[in-house]
């Protein structure tokens, strides 16, 4: 099974990442994935001006995670990844001012997950854990407006419906770390019977 989970910075997607890798036995990956970590903030500086140029850095990420993710189901693995396809578009639609790249050519040679987990968190809450990090970067401190964050959260509702998704399931995360993963195991398992 192929699953995606996207969300807002701070509504807890790496950590219910990591513990829903753990209940369902699942390869974790990540968007643009540790090969950047050493880079990535140089990226981010030569491409702050040009919003355009960052998106297809972002998106030729995606690209290679979803070669990662063929490989790895069909040797029967099952997949989790941190941010994929939709962030990517949110997010450079968002911070463009909508002159980004739809890039349809590319999404359909992607890998559609089997169901795309979208945790949601009250802004108030996002704001308590973002303030619980030792390191935020510029944009996660730019999506703790309410105005911002009712955008971006519409915006990831308005690209729900594209069939680069799978099925879409919202999920509270204003709960526990055990109680959100066993609501989204049971919605897998519910996906597999029928």
């Amino acid at each position: 099974m192929f699953i995606v989970i996207e969300g807002l910075d701070g509504v807890g997607k790496s950590t219910i990442t990591k513990a829903l890798a753990t209940a369902i036995n699942a390869v974790v990956l990540t968007t643009p994935g540790d090969k950047f970590k050493g880079i990535r903030d140089q990226l981010e500086v030569i491409y702050q001006d040009n919003h355009q140029a960052r998106q297809l850095f972002y998106m030729s990420t995606v690209v290679s995670i979803s070669e990662q993710v063929r490989e790895l189901i069909s040797k029967g693995k099952n997949v989790i990844v941190d941010r994929y396809w939709l962030s990517t578009q949110v997010y450079h639609h968002w911070k463009s001012d909508n002159s980004h790249f739809e890039l349809l050519d590319v999404e359909k040679t992607l890998l559609a997950p089997d169901i795309t987990l979208y945790l949601e968190l009250p802004l108030d809450q996002r704001q308590k854990r973002l303030a619980g990090r030792t390191v935020n970067t510029v944009e996660d401190n730019l999506t703790l407006t309410e105005t911002v964050d009712t955008e971006l959260n519409n915006l990831y509702v308005q690209y729900s419906n594209a069939s680069i998704t799978g099925r879409w399931l919202r999920v509270d995360a204003n709960a526990t770390i055990a109680d959100i993963v066993k609501t989204i195991c049971n919605e897998l398992q519910e996906f597999e019977q029928g």
